[in-house]
Formats: C-alpha cells, sequence, structure tokens
C-alpha cells in the first residue's frame, strides 16, 4: 500500500507527459477514512453474532449494496443502498 501510495502519482504524472496519451487519470483516493475493528468474538458467540454477521453488518454500514437496476431504453441505472452520511463519516458512529 505504501509503494502504491508512493508511485502512483509519480506514474500518474510522467505518464501524462507521454505524447501518445490523452486524458491520463487516476482513481486513487488517499483522503478515505479507514479504521481497524478487532472483535471480541467469546462475547459475539455468547449474544448470537458470528464474524461474517458482524462483517456482513459493517459492510452494509459503510459500503455500498447494489439492491436493484433500472432499465430504460437507451440506458440502465443502478440502484444502490447506503447508510445516511452522518452515520459513516466519523469512526464514532
Amino acid at each position: 500500500m505504501q509503494d502504491l501510495s508512493k508511485w502512483g502519482p509519480i506514474l500518474l504524472t510522467e505518464m501524462k507527459k507521454l505524447p501518445g496519451l490523452q486524458d491520463v487519470n487516476s482513481d486513487q483516493q488517499n483522503s478515505g477514512l479507514s479504521e481497524f475493528v478487532t472483535y471480541d468474538r467469546m462475547t459475539a458467540a455468547k449474544l448470537g453474532f458470528t464474524a461474517q454477521s458482524l462483517d456482513s453488518s459493517l459492510y452494509q454500514a459503510f459500503g455500498q449494496s447494489q439492491v436493484s437496476i433500472i432499465y430504460t431504453q437507451l440506458n440502465q441505472y443502478y440502484v444502490v443502498l447506503e447508510v445516511a452520511p452522518q452515520y459513516w463519516q466519523t469512526p464514532q458512529a
């Protein structure tokens, strides 16, 4: 991850200088929130939760879930379910 963070922008800058390439861009996002979570598996098991159910709950809260596709004559639109921003923008959430 450190190598990608270091060399990604350098490679992008150098590729923009190449005459045969146009509109060089990157989807690298270095300012995202991150948090490490450690499960107490014994307590979770006593409460009836598995590690998989905890992972799934966290993904549903902080990730995006595709729930449907709306089809039109010319295009298709993906319906994405996510938690309201005020609940995922800080680690306290």
